[in-house]
């Protein structure tokens, strides 16, 4: 049923999952010249409380209705000064309202993650299942529940985060840190360069932590944990990030071992007792403290460098051939920077593991690597002439300090974040501050300065 029906008794459906209606202005002035040529589509009104209308039809026509499909064009005719507008009246339940009004703003693409997220969500406590919301949205499954695990985010940071331009493949990703706090934390840099870095870092804390639990369990069976190594002799050390399985000593049934967990993550074995090799003075000792400061300063910076590199790395393989084939001339002016500097070797291996391409040393399966590689050439020549120009000079063991764990300025690695930066990356803080020497990990920023050339 169709009928002109007064903009004063019509409201907008308080279960919108559109929050926001954007700019009406230009929908109002096209209104006020031309009226209104879709139909609105409105039910009667209803109870928000109970979900009915009224049981008296005179009352219920008196109540008015409540808008399913056309808010925006509500909104805007009443910027237009009308008085009715054209309605189809519709006995649609309340689950078969929110279900339209999330369809057509989707198909519209008019819903921030955040509201179909709550879309979702009110569809199935209304009793609508998974399975029911993909057939009726045209959804995924696997859409629709990750859609819904979002709102296990803090709201207010979830929202935040959606205006900064968060897109769902962020969510997902942040979706693989298990503890919650730390998600709303990683939560509040998308949006900013720092984003990828703490997801990374979040991500690579876990998985570290969690390793350190095994580790000190597998400790635990022949030795103790203390919090001070004074008397003890130093045995070995194991870092979580690296080690995955603990070397029982042979004399573990005769010595007593114990282990320290140092600041910085690591974990040191010492021993009871000492024999004629193990005395040593206090100077010994002390110089002995200062070598495990160090190593373990440069575990941590190892780490850092080596999360840096990956997002590097990943930022590169992720370049779309389009993309690469739009900044041709920067790529060729790099690759013939490095060639003139004599930076122009790259391990075919390199090539074959940046691709994925297996790499077989017989002598068969090497010739059916390099047509392998041929072949991604043909297909993507600008992508290929990127990873060219990207792996002369980037390589895992660049770092920016040196066996002292002092800064020091690495041109090679400089010039392939100088790169790097006119093809989009955007450098964390971190990054910028292993650059520029003020990373708090250096122990000294004195020789700053000192160049380390192209190595």
């Amino acid at each position: 049923m169709i009928k002109n029906i007064e903009i004063s008794k019509i409201s907008p459906h308080y279960a919108n999952p559109r929050k926001d209606l954007g700019d009406l202005t230009e929908l109002a002035e096209s209104i006020k010249t031309n009226g209104i040529f879709q139909n609105l589509t409105v039910v009667p009104w209803f109870s928000q409380t109970t979900g009915v209308g009224a049981d008296d039809p005179k009352q219920q026509e008196e109540m008015g209705y409540i808008v399913v499909i056309g808010h925006r064009r509500l909104a805007a005719a009443k910027l237009a000064g009308l008085t009715k507008v054209p309605c189809e009246i519709s006995k649609m339940s309340y689950s078969e309202q929110i279900s339209t009004m999330l369809l057509e703003n989707m198909q519209r693409c008019d819903l921030t993650i955040y509201e179909q997220a709550q879309g979702f969500q009110m569809l199935l406590d209304l009793g609508e299942s998974v399975n029911d919301i993909a057939q009726s949205t045209g959804f995924s499954e696997t859409t629709v529940r990750r859609r819904v695990k979002l709102l296990e985010f803090d709201k207010e940071k979830f929202k935040d985060s959606v205006e900064r331009g968060g897109t769902l493949m962020d969510y997902v990703e942040i979706d693989k840190i298990q503890d919650i706090s730390t998600k709303n934390k990683v939560l509040e840099k998308i949006g900013t360069e720092n984003f990828k870095w703490e997801l990374k870092r979040a991500i690579d804390n876990e998985n570290r932590e969690a390793n350190k639990v095994l580790l000190i369990a597998e400790l635990g069976k022949f030795a103790k944990e203390v919090k001070s190594a004074t008397g003890l002799s130093y045995v070995t050390g194991y870092l979580p990030s690296q080690d995955k399985k603990i070397n029982v000593p042979s004399d573990v049934d005769t010595s007593e071992y114990y282990f320290l967990v140092t600041q910085y993550g690591c974990i040191d074995l010492y021993k009871k007792g000492a024999n004629d090799n193990e005395v040593e003075s206090q100077k010994n000792l002390e110089e002995l403290a200062k070598t495990r400061e160090l190593n373990e300063h440069r575990a941590a910076l190892n780490e850092i460098s080596k999360l840096a590199y990956q997002l590097r790395y990943k930022f590169v393989q992720e370049i779309s051939n389009a993309t690469a084939k739009k900044n041709i001339s920067v790529i060729i002016e790099y690759l013939l920077q490095n060639i003139l500097n004599d930076d122009s070797y790259v391990e075919i291996e390199d090539f074959a593991t940046f691709f994925n391409v297996e790499i077989n040393d017989e002598e068969d399966a090497e010739d059916e690597m390099v047509n392998s590689i041929i072949k991604n050439i043909t297909a993507k020549p600008e992508s290929q002439l990127l990873t060219m120009a990207y792996l002369m000079r980037e390589s895992d063991n660049q770092t920016y300090y040196n066996y002292k764990n002092e800064h020091i300025n690495n041109k090679a690695l400089n010039a392939v974040y100088d790169f790097l930066e006119k093809l989009g990356y955007k450098m964390s803080e971190e990054e910028s501050a292993l650059r520029n020497g003020t990373h708090k990990l250096f122990v000294n920023l004195d020789n700053q300065n000192v160049d380390r050339g192209n190595d």
